[in-house]
């Protein structure tokens, strides 16, 4: 890493104000000030403060279940706000998908007419925001625990941050989308890179998620979350991938026959604010948004965790054959996928420098958590 670029980073670290989840590990500050702050000051004055009524949205897809981790988060969020304000500051949860898919829930989220969006994932967010693709890369992370520490630390503050600055969105909860995703197809069986050809599989409208599948021989076919059961039912696709937590909380095991676990690549939801409405709201409200997040992504953390040890055993209690493939079939799809697809995320991002910034945070946190 470049002298200017480990300085950007390093600046990014110091003025974001989600600081990485290191606030998950408990030891970032939820009150930094500066250009990319959060402006709440040290919290001294929430105790005191009146709290001003106000209701906010927050929107999500996920089904209405504090068992799922979507949920899960929002409720945990909402719960945290209306507690320490004595339900004065009311978040009103959507879930479900009955504000509009998350692409139209992010675009209101931007245009300030809804609050708060959550459930989104790295699909619906690299239309608004190419760097995202950065963690697109194919097989890139050991396991989960390797990923979240490298966005809870200085390379996340830097991805936040630009996050918001391009986009007008503060990123307040980030946790696995059950971990990695993986293929699961209705009517046939996939063994092997050879088993892939020609199948039509879905995948959000992200280029190096469609790219992978192509470079795997398949045919990639963007369909909205809310759609993709009845697709899978009606054979307009063969099927998609996804992580099994997220499989089962769309009901996809009902309509899916057979899953290889290839994992490749981790996947990410998201919880996110209007910036501007962020910056209008009192100190202390800020401060509680931000602790708000910090817990909302703990609780989906815990959930998902859950979902990972259980998910396997739940999905094939419904039917569905789980396959989790011999070393040298992993080693098949990364050869045929990484550098493609590597190389293309490098085209679609605005700093492909964080790419190189990624890994050498993940070659960083391997390091710092005992794999090397």
């Amino acid at each position: 890493m470049s002298p200017d670029r480990r300085n950007f980073m390093r600046t990014a670290g110091a003025i974001s104000a989600t600081a990485g989840l290191t606030s998950i590990a408990g030891c970032s500050s939820l009150t930094s000030g500066g250009n990319g702050g959060s402006g709440s000051g040290d919290g001294s004055d929430s105790g005191g403060a009146e709290n001003p009524e106000m209701t906010v949205t927050l929107g999500h897809s996920g089904p209405e279940d504090i068992t799922q981790h979507q949920h899960r988060a929002a409720v945990t969020f909402k719960k945290h706000i209306e507690d320490n304000t004595n339900g004065n500051f009311t978040v009103e949860i959507s879930p479900g998908g009955a504000l509009g898919s998350l692409r139209e829930m992010v675009e209101q989220n931007q245009s300030g007419s809804l609050e708060l969006v959550g459930s989104t994932a790295e699909g619906h967010i690299a239309p608004f925001y190419s760097n995202i693709n950065v963690y697109a890369l194919p097989y890139a992370f050991r396991n989960v625990e390797v990923a979240n520490y490298v966005f809870d630390n200085e390379f996340g503050d830097q991805l936040w941050a630009d996050f918001r600055d391009q986009t007008g969105l503060r990123m307040l909860t980030w946790y696995d989308n059950g971990g990695f995703r993986s293929f699961g197809v209705s009517g046939v069986e996939i063994e092997s890179i050879d088993d892939m050809e020609g199948l039509d599989i879905r995948t959000m409208q992200i280029e190096a998620h469609q790219e992978l599948v192509s470079q795997l021989g398949a045919n990639p076919t963007p369909i909205d979350w809310n759609e993709l059961y009845q697709a899978i039912d009606q054979g307009v696709v063969a099927g998609q991938e996804n992580s099994i937590p997220t499989v089962i909380s769309g009901d996809l095991h009902e309509v899916l026959d057979w899953i290889i676990l290839d994992r490749h690549v981790y996947t990410m939801n998201f919880i996110h604010c209007n910036e501007e409405w962020f910056q209008g709201l009192p100190l202390h409200y800020q401060r509680l948004v931000l602790e708000a997040g910090r817990l909302a992504s703990q609780e989906a953390r815990m959930i998902n965790r859950i979902q990972r040890e259980r998910g396997v055993q739940t999905v094939e209690e419904a039917g569905v054959t789980v396959y989790d493939p011999p070393q040298e079939v992993i080693n098949d799809f990364r050869e045929a996928t990484q550098e493609p697809v590597g190389e293309l995320i490098r085209n679609e991002m605005d700093d492909p420098g964080m790419v190189d910034d990624m890994q050498e945070a993940i070659q960083q946190a391997e390091k710092d958590l005992g794999y090397q």
